[in-house]
């Protein structure tokens, strides 16, 4: 019976180290990742550059003579919200890829992304194998209404998602539709 008891005890505690390794590994992950920048270690080349959290930086569009600073400051992968279509769009898709980056095309072609954009979105950002990450689209509007829709449906209350997507470039010409997505009261 004693046995038996310090058995089931010997159990619990292996089980309870052995997620507590675990959870250790996953956190330290992203903890481990490389940092994207801030704002003071980044050109002009980067338009409206905005570091929205230790590992993801936002930016409107850049030359693909600006990829060399991208791969200096450290990303790891792009995630460009522009339409293949879109002026300079291929360009930058050509040069982010050989210079050994990720490049990543959500095109955004309405005022606010899709539920399935967000969710697409959502899995890049919440992956530490894509660390770091910089987000860009024209102007960093389309970027700013994709960071508010994430955010409130990572459980953001919904005028903090949209004053964090307002900080990541969100305009008032995307904010109507963004607030539309979730439900909130019209801009003021």
């Amino acid at each position: 019976m004693l046995a038996r008891r310090i058995s089931q005890t010997l159990q619990a505690i292996a089980t309870t180290a052995m997620l507590a390794v675990l959870t250790t590994n996953y956190a330290s992950a992203a903890d481990a990742a490389p940092e994207a920048p801030f704002g003071d270690k980044v050109s002009a080349a980067l338009l409206n550059y905005n570091r929205a959290t230790p590992h993801i930086g936002t930016t409107g569009k850049y030359d693909p003579a600006a990829v060399t600073e991208i791969k200096a400051l450290g990303f790891a992968t792009t995630i460009d919200l522009r339409a293949p279509s879109e002026e300079g769009v291929p360009a930058v898709a050509q040069a982010v890829r050989a210079a050994g980056l990720k490049y990543i095309n959500i095109p955004v072609t309405t005022k606010a992304p899709t539920d399935d954009q967000v969710k697409e979105f959502a899995r890049l950002v919440e992956d530490p194998a894509n660390y770091p990450i910089l987000v860009n689209c024209v102007s960093a509007n389309r970027v700013g209404a994709m960071w508010a829709l994430y955010r409130a449906g990572a459980g953001v209350p919904v005028e903090v998602a949209i004053e964090e997507g307002r900080t990541t470039g969100l305009k008032p010409s995307r904010e109507k539709a963004v607030r539309e997505r979730l439900g909130a009261p019209a801009m003021n």
